[in-house]
């Protein structure tokens, strides 16, 4: 069945693969980025339903026009929204970390990504699938964690599961099912050539585990399989 789904965050990395993937799956997707136009590889990704908004999660009169434009784009509603927007920190230790690159990464992790799920409520209340992805990270864990590195990423992330949790108690009555996604260590400019595993085989994990999910999962915590993590 087809669905809309809103996707912050999507000019590049997996936020990008989330549109190609979702197009080639037959969905409406609603792409927003701070300047979509500005991505080459956005831009690209063509098709009657693919629709790109500007969207910066950090301004509130930036959200609220993009809940104007998607009103009229999806004017029966958006049926899952996944918060991909993100930034990563500049390399500081804990005890050297200027205030003002603290405050800019909680106020994009946490801070917009509450103020995005807060804004599009009216129009997930529309459709009945009130699918709620959190893009978040397995270093928000408290109890895995055994190094001090990207202390502030960390943070936030941590930050991002106990916003996940809360708005799960508190969507539960109205049949939300919201949900916290570590997407894994993925080849993106955030994640680096090291890493394990491919934009494509991360977001088709997310999206498996997001088709599949009932009551049951809401509240969770879990990789991009869908495997539980510790908190």
């Amino acid at each position: 069945m087809s669905k809309t789904y809103l996707v912050t965050g999507t000019s590049r990395g997996i936020g990008l693969w989330f549109v190609k993937t979702l197009k080639e799956q037959g969905h409406t997707v609603i792409a927003t980025a701070r300047n979509p136009d500005a991505s080459e590889q956005l831009k690209a990704i063509t098709g009657s339903n693919i629709h790109k908004v500007p969207l910066d999660i950090t301004s509130q009169e930036s959200i609220k026009a993009a809940v104007e434009h998607v009103n009229k784009l999806a004017p029966h509603g958006i049926d899952v929204l996944i918060n991909n927007s993100g930034i990563n920190e500049k390399k500081y230790s804990i005890d050297k970390i200027p205030s003002e690159e603290f405050s800019l990464v909680l106020n994009t992790n946490v801070v917009g990504t509450s103020s995005v799920t807060q804004a599009f409520l009216p129009l997930l209340r529309k459709a009945n699938t009130r699918h709620i992805i959190n893009i978040s990270s397995i270093v928000g864990s408290l109890a895995i964690t055994d190094t001090a590195s990207i202390p502030v990423y960390r943070v936030s992330k941590a930050a991002v599961n106990m916003l996940s949790k809360l708005y799960s108690i508190q969507l539960s009555d109205e049949k939300f099912i919201v949900s916290a996604v570590h997407p894994g260590w993925v080849k993106t400019d955030m994640g680096g050539e090291e890493a394990l595993i491919t934009p494509a085989e991360s977001v088709a994990g997310i999206l498996e585990y997001e088709s599949r999910l009932t009551s049951k999962d809401n509240g969770t915590y879990v990789d991009y399989q869908g495997k539980p993590l510790p908190w």
